[in-house]
């Protein structure tokens, strides 16, 4: 759901730069966006596309943590940039935090995410947290994911035409 979420704000500040600059007091007086400005935004907002595609498409719990340390780090450097950006204190103030606040939980869940311990007990809960995602992949009760094939079958069918894979 982080990545899922990551992505579609993501796509919002690509689309409509505004939703950052705004905030981040970054329009000029009559409330406009300047063309930098919104490219600045429109880059931050295709960052985390990017970490949030990632954090959904990771196929093991290693490019998973690598993706969840990518996207604190992303949120700690707008912790620390984009509140700078704001003139006045209370408000950079509410960015910092919020941006310092998003880091936090994205950490927090990325501690959930189960490794190869040589724990026996660790070992027990991430074999039967591996059945049960199994179990749901392969369920033919229940229709698959449609948006997470949809997105699959895109890549796969761009990574062809580009002569990648065959």
């Amino acid at each position: 759901m982080l990545g899922i979420g990551t992505a579609a704000i993501g796509a919002t500040v690509v689309v409509r730069p505004e939703t950052l600059a705004v905030p981040c007091g970054l329009t000029g007086t009559a409330g406009t966006t300047s063309p930098g400005t919104a490219a600045l935004c429109r880059g931050i907002g295709a960052r985390d596309v990017v970490s949030g595609l990632a954090l959904v498409f990771a196929p093991s719990p290693d490019p998973l943590r690598l993706a969840v340390v990518g996207r604190v780090m992303t949120d700690i450097s707008d912790a620390l940039l984009l509140g700078s950006f704001r003139p006045v204190p209370p408000a950079r103030g509410t960015l910092a935090t919020l941006a310092a606040g998003r880091s936090v939980l994205t950490a927090l869940i990325g501690l959930t995410i189960c490794s190869g311990s040589a724990d026996e007990e660790s070992a027990k809960l991430c074999g039967e947290q591996a059945r049960r995602r199994y179990r749901r992949e392969h369920d033919t009760s229940e229709p698959p994911w449609s948006l997470r094939g949809w997105v699959s079958g895109i890549v796969d069918e761009e990574l062809q035409r580009a002569g990648v894979v065959q």
